[in-house]
């Protein structure tokens, strides 16, 4: 049975009092309560002539009521969409009428913009979740409005959740995620992310990165875990303090967040000790900050990589061996450690051949696992393109070494060929990250009259820093060919990212070629 709705009806059996989700305003819930009120709500939302397979849009930010509409929806055998709550009204109806949603769930800030949107889009319906605590709110009278018999049960193939790809390479398609490639993504994270049963997970995120909800929030339902759902933090800091205040096992740490958060942890070990995992998520990391973060938390250090298409899951993750026993990976931290379970991984040159496992012969990664989506929804081109004789073939140039693990180099869109010669973006950022004076940075092609192309470098300065344009093309002079150096350093405030903390390089090459 991998029905999600029947995931969570499962905990409830077995552990009715234990607090499922909790938030830093006072919200606790049971596994009996969550169970019974998604029911209701499930049976709600057919009442009101939704019928199995219509799929309902979410244009929320991260509240209890977001995490009770994915499972209402699966008990329901409905399709969640969930739209960015950042988007514009001009975004979010792309996803509204691709996906051809009929209902609409929103939150008071968006309110005038989903009404339109409702309007525009002829949808039977838009609510209002309002605020958990708000009794009369239209949320909860759908919720008391609904019978507490369990509705038909969805087929496992059924599809569950459309995750529309975040869009950095061209309009966002919507990977079409079913039951059972959900819950082979909570299997595969009990594994790979370390998370006993009652696992305790910290969630600061926003809920419009769908991977941290398919990935993180159902990984730990699936594990009979509780959710600690925090939407008021600040930075790193503050969420030391709520893992000691919760006592969390588990948490995630954005790139941006990386350099602060070590040297915290490493001023207050009191606070995480309990702690079994870390993973760090959304964009790449310079390696030597990763061992420097590993150099504090040891053992509870996890890297990993996957994408929208795995359904939330990872394809490749690092172990403890690898960092308490030390690694036999060429060059470890800059991997993304070995294939998960379940999880093949290969590397194809253009024709698709084999290339070898030498930590250098570098290709298109291509991926098999069970965790795997349908394809796109209404788009069989981009599905034939990607999912081919059994394997995805992901956009990403990387390679894999002796030992099996896999270094994920460059999307090929981001590849940058200048004069002939190809220039793999993160080389050139790792390379600047390892000057002082630098906190973050971003490199991306910009088109050249004589050379084709050519690498422009986006630097983030660190607090103090005077660095200058000049400092970073000398430091890269010492240490890239010269068809690898920048031809200009720009320098931001800060990188532009999507809801899924990924660098919009788009944003970063437009702002060039405008300049």
């Amino acid at each position: 049975m991998d029905q999600i709705g029947r995931m969570l009806t499962n905990a409830a059996v077995q552990h009715p009092q234990r607090i499922a989700l909790k938030t830093g305003d006072g919200l606790e819930r049971s596994y009996a309560e969550m169970d019974e009120r998604t029911t209701r709500l499930a049976n709600a939302l057919l009442g009101t002539g939704l019928e199995p397979g219509d799929r309902v849009a979410a244009w929320l930010g991260t509240c209890p009521q977001y995490l009770e509409l994915y499972f209402a929806v699966a008990k329901a055998g409905l399709v969640l969409v969930p739209v960015n709550v950042l988007f514009t009204e001009h975004e979010a109806s792309f996803q509204v009428e691709d996906s051809g949603a009929s209902a609409l769930f929103h939150q008071a800030s968006n309110a005038d913009q989903a009404a339109s949107l409702a309007a525009a889009h002829g949808l039977q319906a838009h609510y209002d979740v309002g605020i958990w605590d708000d009794a009369d709110s239209v949320f909860e009278q759908l919720v008391a409005a609904g019978s507490t018999t369990a509705p038909p049960e969805p087929a496992d193939d059924a599809l569950f959740v459309l995750s529309y790809t975040s869009g950095t390479t061209g309009r966002p398609k919507g990977a079409m995620v079913t039951h059972r490639s959900l819950k082979n993504t909570a299997r595969n994270h009990a594994h790979s992310y370390r998370t006993p049963q009652g696992s305790v997970c910290i969630y600061y995120a926003n809920m419009s990165f769908v991977a941290t909800v398919l990935g993180l929030l159902m990984g730990h339902v699936f594990v009979r875990g509780t959710i600690v759902m925090l939407t008021s933090l600040e930075g790193p800091e503050q969420a030391m303090d709520a893992i000691e205040k919760h006592q969390g096992t588990f948490t995630f740490v954005p790139s941006p967040w990386l350099q602060p958060m070590t040297e915290y942890a490493r001023q207050h070990p009191e606070k995480w000790q309990q702690m079994r995992s870390f993973v760090h998520s959304a964009s790449k990391a310079p390696a030597s900050t990763l061992e420097r973060w590993a150099d504090v938390v040891g053992h509870r250090f996890l890297e990993g990589w996957g994408m929208t298409e795995g359904s939330g899951s990872l394809f490749t993750v690092t172990d403890v061996d690898d960092v308490v026993q030390g690694s036999k990976a060429r060059d470890f931290y800059a991997s993304t450690g070995r294939p998960c379970i379940d999880v093949v991984v290969r590397v194809v040159d253009e024709d698709g051949n084999d290339l070898p496992h030498d930590g250098e012969a570098i290709g298109e990664l291509v991926v098999r696992s069970p965790a795997m989506v349908a394809g796109y929804w209404n788009n069989e081109e981009a599905t034939a393109r990607s999912f081919r004789d059994g394997w995805f073939h992901t956009g990403d140039l990387g390679s894999l070494d002796e030992e099996g693990y896999v270094y994920v180099t460059e999307r090929r869109t981001d590849l940058i060929v200048s004069g002939g010669m190809n220039v793999y973006p993160s080389e050139v950022e790792y390379c600047i990250a390892d000057l002082p004076g630098v906190a973050e940075v971003a490199v991306v092609g910009t088109s050249h009259e004589r050379w084709g192309e050519t690498p422009v470098a986006f630097v983030v300065r660190a607090t103090g820093s005077e660095l200058t344009e000049a400092d970073v093309i000398e430091h890269c002079a010492t240490f890239l060919a010269r068809y690898k150096r920048p031809a200009r350093v720009c320098f931001l405030d800060e990188l532009p990212r999507n809801a899924s903390q990924k660098v919009l390089r788009r944003v970063l090459r437009e702002s060039v070629a405008t300049a």
